[in-house]
């Protein structure tokens, strides 16, 4: 009989360079730490360095030491900056920038090096974000941070671009090489929330931009059989939309996700106030969006109560969500409506397939964006919203009831 061969653990290899000078740094020595132990790899000439771990899992940066470059240290098992090795998948094309410090301190940028989407054109590069990252209260720098950024074209947001992960005690960051236009940026820290969403337009210079982070809701409930009112052990809690995916940086920590206990209770912590909804899932139950509804930036949020509706055999629906039963499109500079579910609020108010949404409840959706404006459509059964219909270049206030529906 043939051995099964089992996958190396995968390994992070990347360059050490100047942030001033863009020069490799040869004999950078990198220590990470691990459950069984510490383990050290040195840059070599040109600055490339390669971390083969011995086991898959997660290894947490806890120093970089390199003659004439003030040190970087983290405590052992707090470390902000992480890699999580994988049986056979590699991290490749980081970029580690080392800052020689006046004061000794040290700085470390992250970047990855990705290639873009084959069907993305490439486009020229003129602008640049930078900024501060500081704790809302009482305001102290954040030293280890990543930016999350997306380049914005009309309401709807594409994949992520350009994401850094950075260390500096003074809580700096920059991002250089951005094409003109307008983006989507947030901050993500350990132990704190993601920021709001700041719009900026970048031109051929620097644009500034500062972060507030704070701690985010502390939010508790218990999840239930609808039918039978039993809790539901092992339903899987996961924030909805972009706050659901955290990108895969070093100093990026996890997105809010939680597993229900055998009496069906669950915590999320550090949810940011603008999340989308939340997303429950149980094998043999419907799967369940809930909205959020208003969070506290930092504190607890009331309780959640949810109940799951079991799984017909042979029925076509997949989940159910508060909201007005419409699919819907983003535009240029309106939202499509491009199904209409029936017994459905949206379609007893009279919309129609190819109405466009241009506000909701006076907010125009240009200046929400498509997560935003869907966050506004929702919200708790039995209550309406106010959607500004255009239609055949005319436009009206249609207020539209929000049910439970399923689809």
């Amino acid at each position: 009989m043939r051995s099964l061969q089992v996958a190396a653990p995968g390994t992070l290899e990347g360059t050490v360079i100047d942030a001033d000078t863009d020069e490799g740094v040869a004999g950078a020595e990198l220590t990470f730490s691990h459950d069984d132990g510490a383990y050290s790899t040195t840059s070599s000439v040109g600055g490339a360095f390669r971390f083969a771990p011995r086991a898959a899992g997660m290894y947490r940066l806890i120093s970089i030491e390199a003659k004439g470059y003030a040190p970087f240290e983290g405590e052992f098992d707090r470390s902000p900056v992480s890699f999580v090795s994988m049986p056979g998948k590699d991290v490749a094309g980081v970029m580690l920038r080392l800052s020689r410090e006046r004061h000794g301190t040290a700085k470390v940028h992250f970047r990855s090096d990705e290639k873009p989407d084959a069907g993305s054109p490439a486009m020229p590069a003129h602008g640049s974000l930078r900024g501060l990252v500081f704790a809302a209260r009482p305001r102290p720098p954040v030293a280890a941070f990543a930016i999350a950024l997306w380049r914005r074209q009309g309401i709807a947001v594409p994949t992520m671009v350009t994401p850094a992960s950075f260390i500096d005690p003074s809580g700096k960051y920059r991002i250089d090489s951005l094409s003109p236009g307008t983006y989507e940026a947030s901050a993500l820290a350990a132990g704190y929330s993601w920021s709001s969403y700041l719009v900026t337009d970048v031109g051929d210079s620097s644009v500034e931009a500062d972060f507030a982070l704070h701690a985010g809701a502390h939010i508790a409930g218990v999840v239930t059989d609808g039918a039978t009112r039993l809790p539901i052990a092992g339903a899987e809690l996961s924030l909805e939309g972009r706050r659901g995916d955290a990108p895969e940086l070093p100093a990026a920590p996890l997105s809010p996700e939680a597993t229900t206990a055998s009496d069906g209770s669950f915590t999320l912590e550090h949810v940011p106030p603008d999340a989308l909804g939340l997303r429950v899932e149980k094998r043999g139950y419907l799967h369940r969006l809930v909205a959020l509804g208003p969070l506290p930036e930092d504190g607890d949020a009331p309780p959640f109560a949810i109940e799951l509706t079991p799984r017909k055999r042979g029925e076509g629906a997949n989940f159910e969500l508060t909201g007005i039963g419409a699919v819907l499109r983003a535009s240029a500079d309106a939202i499509e409506i491009r199904q209409l579910l029936p017994n459905a609020g949206a379609a007893e108010a009279g919309l129609a397939p190819g109405d466009e949404i241009v506000a909701i409840d006076g907010a125009p959706v240009t200046a929400l964006g498509f997560e935003g404006a869907m966050g506004a459509i929702r919200g708790s059964e039995g209550t309406a919203v106010t959607l500004r219909i255009r239609r055949a270049g005319r436009e009206a206030d249609v207020i539209v009831w929000r049910k439970l529906v399923r689809g």
